[in-house]
């Protein structure tokens, strides 16, 4: 006898296999598992509930402990259309892929699924998505315990002085150890906005060199997780909205 159970989450991951099948990876309270709709059996056959980054509730059953979830019903609770919008996707899907990727053999459970939630909605509410994405990837990173150290250096705890980001220290260093990418104090500043400031004075200041904070995330991002390939679309976006150089003779 089958023995059925309804649970909610959010669709993180989504693949379509050739036989139509469709695969999806979904985060709750609990933790992120995978289920699998196949093609046909699903009431109405709308497969389109179960598309990226939307709200839903599932009916699934299991024949063995360790199978894939088999989907029976799935119930759209909310979707957020801005997020499919070419200007918005990308990020979208790299706090997706971020939260997937925190949760590799890992279970954070609850404070995860809450941030990444609130992070897509934030995406499909706020007038600056960048500024949203840019704010809750870092925190996100915090959840996992893996937020940088940014109120001292973290070669030799000097508190002043910060003028580098040490991607493999883990933070920022001072003027006499300078080990990292060398920062500007505004840039400073603004990543110990990002990273560490309460969400809602975070987003009341948003960054100004976005591609370069961008560029820290994703080395920071690529040694202490791994390299996410939504960076790629995201450094795009980042470039497309950077102002173009100054002309010869000109100062920026």
């Amino acid at each position: 006898m089958r023995h059925y159970t309804v649970s909610e989450g959010i669709v993180i991951r989504r693949s379509s296999l050739p036989s139509g099948d469709v695969v999806v990876t979904l985060m709750n309270e609990g933790g992120k598992w995978r289920a699998v709709a196949r093609k046909g059996t699903l009431p109405g056959g709308n497969l389109g509930r179960l598309s990226l980054f939307h709200d839903v509730t599932v009916q699934y059953y299991r024949k063995n402990d360790d199978d894939l979830a088999l989907l029976t019903q799935v119930q759209l609770n909310g979707a957020l259309p801005r997020l499919s919008e070419p200007g918005v996707y990308p990020y979208a899907h790299l706090l997706a892929e971020l939260a997937d990727a925190l949760t590799v053999d890992v279970h954070l459970g609850e404070r995860l699924y809450d941030y990444l939630a609130s992070g897509l909605r934030g995406l499909n509410a706020h007038h600056d998505p960048e500024h949203v994405a840019l704010l809750y990837a870092w925190r996100l990173l915090g959840v996992a315990g893996l937020a940088p150290r940014l109120n001292a250096c973290v070669r030799c705890g000097e508190p002043t002085g910060l003028v580098a980001f040490d991607v493999a220290g883990g933070g920022l260093t001072c003027g006499a150890c300078c080990e990292g990418i060398g920062l500007a104090p505004e840039h400073v500043a603004e990543l110990q906005d990002l990273v560490a400031r309460p969400l809602t004075a975070g987003l009341r200041t948003p960054p100004h060199d976005r591609l370069m904070h961008w560029r820290l995330l994703e080395r920071y991002v690529a040694y202490h997780v791994h390299e996410l390939r939504s960076f790629v679309a995201t450094l795009a976006l980042g470039v497309e909205a950077a102002p173009p150089p100054p002309a010869p003779g000109q100062h920026a």
